[in-house]
């Protein structure tokens, strides 16, 4: 653990500290940050995220496993895209010839997200794509709820963390897909605070017809509970769909370790799944 990661995650864990730290922050993020050659425009609202990344304390182990994982000529689905970290990783790939495809229901996260991906291209690009949308089981209106502090724990549920900003608009992944002309997902990457049984549901189709497919994903047993999914049943819908799942130096995971998941991330406490189809398991 390096000293910041040090001072941020442990000496910083008390609310009033956090609080003082988080004000402090907002006060002296930079514009954007350099992640993997990527430039990564930072929402200067955003203590938590933009001040993770600029601190280097970010999703370390994501970042590394996207950048282990991801190849230039990949179709990207990047699912609670957030600024566009992932998404401006993927654009800053040597030699990038993929396409992207972006859900991120928030406005102003989307500002930064179009920023992000316009500092990483020399121009607007067809090849990357921006939906103003929530992945879901099904198209629809729900209630929106925005965490003032950290714009990566937004929900689509309420908790006392959280102010009610309005509603967004629903679509399976299925759908957004189809829209936008794409038939094979070679990398999806899901962090939407607990739907992500939601968003499986909705994009069962999509994964069927991705035999190569590799998933990032969040697993978050309480959010995932709060949010109307059953957290076993979230995992073995994946494992339905042909995925296992690894560790970042490709040893496989036993499944009794799933148990284990859902006992360690009953809290706050959360996960990072990464999954590779049946036939590919192990040759990446």
């Amino acid at each position: 653990m390096s000293l910041s990661e040090f001072v941020y995650t442990v000496l910083l864990r008390p609310k009033p500290l956090r609080a003082l730290a988080n004000a402090f922050l907002r006060k002296i993020l930079p514009g954007q940050v350099t992640v993997n050659r990527a430039k990564i425009v930072l929402n200067p609202d955003d203590p938590v995220v933009s001040g993770g990344l600029t601190l280097g304390v970010y999703e370390r182990e994501e970042i590394a496993f996207f950048q282990e994982h991801f190849k230039p000529d990949m179709t990207f689905v990047d699912v609670g895209a957030n600024v566009g970290l992932y998404t401006g990783m993927a654009l800053a790939t040597p030699g990038f010839s993929g396409r992207i495809l972006c859900v991120e229901p928030d406005e102003e996260s989307r500002r930064y997200l179009n920023s992000t991906i316009a500092a990483n291209l020399p121009a607007p690009q067809p090849s990357v794509k921006i939906c103003p949308c929530a992945a879901s089981d099904q198209a629809g209106t729900v209630p929106f709820f925005r965490n003032p502090d950290n714009h990566g724990d937004n929900r689509l549920y309420a908790d006392s963390l959280l102010e009610e900003s309005g509603s967004v608009a629903t679509e399976t992944l299925d759908a957004l897909c189809a829209q936008n002309g794409i038939t094979n997902i070679h990398f999806l990457k899901i962090d939407v605070q607990g739907a992500e049984g939601r968003v499986l549901a909705g994009a069962r189709g999509i994964l069927t017809a991705s035999p190569n497919v590799i998933l990032m994903t969040e697993f978050w047993a309480q959010g995932l509970n709060r949010c109307g999914s059953d957290p076993a049943d979230y995992l073995a819908a994946l494992e339905s769909l042909g995925f296992v799942f690894q560790n970042r130096d490709g040893t496989p995971i036993p499944a009794a370790q799933q148990k284990e998941w859902i006992l360690q991330t009953g809290g706050r406490h959360y996960i990072n799944l990464f999954g590779f189809k049946k036939e590919d398991a192990g040759t990446r």
